[in-house]
């Protein structure tokens, strides 16, 4: 049965809530009205700064940037998606998100990957993902996965990117799901994640996803594809 996530009156939920340098932080699942916003946030910081994105040159490649904004608009309405938001004087700005998809096994996502940049990027999801079936690994047949986790610069060093990692447990148990998979594809974020509990179960340096025909320069630095169970 095809994943559909009841949104009722008690949405947008709560996952997370503190104070800190005299304002409310939030991470709740992303708002309705602000899908674009968190859609342009994706394109802006992420298709720039994100390691393959930048190597493939994705922000100047202006299909795959109309092809990835589909697939992020896709991923979103599925409302899995958690936002973090700044509260001041009751006023919230979304300042950070990870684009969150549920994903059973056997199951290809609906999603037309088209631009060389998108497609080299997107081949290396594919690449990693076949060597190593998180599913049969995980025992599981339903799996959290993400498309992108990403804080705008403004707000980066504010340590929201282990919150909004540590906010997917709440989130998938609310909804019966027991492990939540994805492809980290920085040093950074790699770190973060192992911190948060999650472990490597497949890994790719640029230099074997060049061997396989990827555009990549022939580097050791590593792709690292990550699980992490919840009881």
């Amino acid at each position: 049965m095809v994943f559909k996530r009841e949104w009722d009156a008690s949405c947008p939920r709560v996952w997370d809530r503190w104070e800190k340098d005299g304002r409310t932080w939030v991470i709740q699942d992303l708002r309705p009205e602000d899908d674009e916003k968190a859609v342009q946030i994706l394109v802006d910081h992420l298709c720039t700064d994100e390691p393959l994105c930048n190597a493939s040159g994705l922000i100047n490649d202006p299909v795959s940037i109309e092809s990835i904004e589909v697939v992020w608009r896709k991923t979103v309405a599925e409302r899995m998606t958690l936002g973090c938001y700044t509260e001041v004087d009751g006023q919230m700005t979304l300042v950070a998100l990870n684009a969150c998809l549920v994903m059973d096994k056997g199951e290809t996502p609906d999603f037309k990957i088209e631009g060389k940049a998108w497609k080299n990027v997107y081949a290396v999801i594919d690449y990693i993902e076949e060597k190593k079936d998180a599913f049969e690994y995980l025992g599981l047949d339903r799996v959290l996965h993400a498309l992108g986790l990403v804080v705008t610069r403004e707000y980066r060093g504010s340590k929201l990117g282990g919150r909004i990692l540590a906010a997917r447990e709440p989130l998938c148990k609310s909804v019966g799901i027991k492990a939540t998979a994805t492809v980290f594809t920085g040093p950074a974020s790699q770190k973060l994640a192992a911190k948060c509990g999650f472990t490597t179960i497949a890994e790719a340096t640029w230099s074997e996803l060049a061997d396989a025909g990827l555009d990549f320069p022939r580097e050791d630095k590593v792709v690292k594809y990550m699980v992490k169970k919840y009881e």
